[in-house]
């Protein structure tokens, strides 16, 4: 007898790793346009964002 409860596959971590970090360049980014436009502030909450993110990610 065969149990099938048709799960999904899990997600590799490689892909959710890149998913990630596309993710914080994409903030990086942003944070760059808005130092070009004098956002200090806000480019500043980027790029903490990007890196707390970084930190999560290698946990």
């Amino acid at each position: 007898m065969e149990l099938n409860f048709n799960m999904q596959p899990k997600e590799s971590h490689t892909n959710w790793h890149f998913k990630i970090s596309v993710f914080k360049s994409i903030l990086r980014i942003v944070a760059g346009i808005a130092l070009m436009s004098e956002y200090v502030v806000t480019a500043g909450c980027f790029f903490i964002v990007a890196e707390i993110l970084g930190i999560i990610e290698e946990l």
